[in-house]
């Protein structure tokens, strides 16, 4: 079982999976979105190698237009 907090909160997830493969799980649409871990931004080139990480922090933003 791998821990974190997401936004504040904390969640739990079985698998080892990478940030980009949890995100999908999760609903996002990942063209509008940043993804922030531990205070930093993490580049979306490296989603997909990243894992989601025991006891980190991630931030998610999404991106609304309007006007």
């Amino acid at each position: 079982m791998i821990e974190f907090h997401l936004n504040g909160e904390r969640m739990r997830i079985k698998t080892d999976a990478s940030v980009e493969e949890f995100l999908l799980a999760q609903g996002f649409e990942l063209k509008f979105i940043a993804v922030e871990r531990d205070r930093e931004i993490l580049p979306r080139a490296l989603w997909t190698q990243a894992k989601m990480s025991e006891g980190k922090s991630y931030e998610i933003v999404r991106f609304v237009g309007g006007g």
